[in-house]
């Protein structure tokens, strides 16, 4: 393993095991996943793998889900995927992970580099993470913390679907194909806007949680590729 990939699962697993409802398993023996989240809650699980290489996420991800897990797949900023792998992504419950810092959202760190200057990192996910976007009241990609879409998925709140070239546009208008982390009320608040008719919209509650407010630009990436920004390092 790199020193990035056993960064990620170290930082992960610390920042889990700061919230006493969450338990967490390095380098699961019976899923073989990266790391294992239990909300013991909820009694729901997810099974996260940090990948750089190709390899056949469609398997993977059906093995883990027999067991009766979730799976989320994060592919890091310096994976090196085959097109084939890179459009797995967008099918097979992936997201696209990187590190900032508090004081720069825009600027990416590299925290296992031993020459990076310390500070507190934020791990962000992108690509495939809907949001209700009130401005266009449609479901468009944003980027948001790591641990935020995980208590989400561990609560019943977000899942994996297809949501629709009706309701999951680009920031261009057009229609959206791929799956995507879509909370709940987003995705049928969503579809009340695009029926037009006057149907109130499902209420902000403490099951669904926080309003989704502005949305926030994620990192260039397509469906069809990985397109990354150049990294500023600091």
């Amino acid at each position: 393993m790199s020193a990035e990939h056993l960064w990620y699962q170290s930082e992960i697993a610390k920042q889990v095991r700061r919230r006493a409802q969450l338990q967490v398993t390095v380098e699961d023996y019976e899923s073989n996943a990266d790391l294992l989240i239990l909300n013991v809650k909820t009694n729901r699980s997810v099974a996260i793998e940090i990948q750089r290489w190709d390899t056949d996420m469609r398997a993977r991800t059906e093995h883990r889900m027999s067991l009766g897990h979730e799976v989320i797949w994060l592919i890091t900023d310096s994976a090196k995927l085959s097109p084939e792998t890179q459009h797995q992504v967008f099918t097979n419950r992936g997201a696209f992970v990187r590190v900032r810092s508090f004081s720069k959202p825009y600027t990416a760190l590299s925290p296992w580099d031993p020459n990076q200057p310390r500070t507190t990192p934020v791990i962000e996910v992108s690509g495939t993470i809907g949001r209700l976007d009130a401005a266009s009241s449609c479901i468009r990609a944003t980027r948001m913390p790591l641990m935020t879409v995980l208590e989400e998925i561990l609560d019943g709140k977000r899942e994996w679907i297809f949501p629709g070239q009706s309701v999951y546009k680009t920031i261009s208008g057009t229609g959206r194909k791929g799956g995507s982390w879509v909370r709940h009320i987003d995705y049928v608040n969503a579809h009340i806007l695009a029926s037009g008719l006057s149907i109130p919209l499902l209420p902000e509650t403490s099951h669904y949680g926080r309003l989704s407010g502005p949305i926030q630009a994620a990192p260039q990436v397509l469906e069809d590729g990985i397109r990354p920004a150049t990294r500023e390092q600091v």
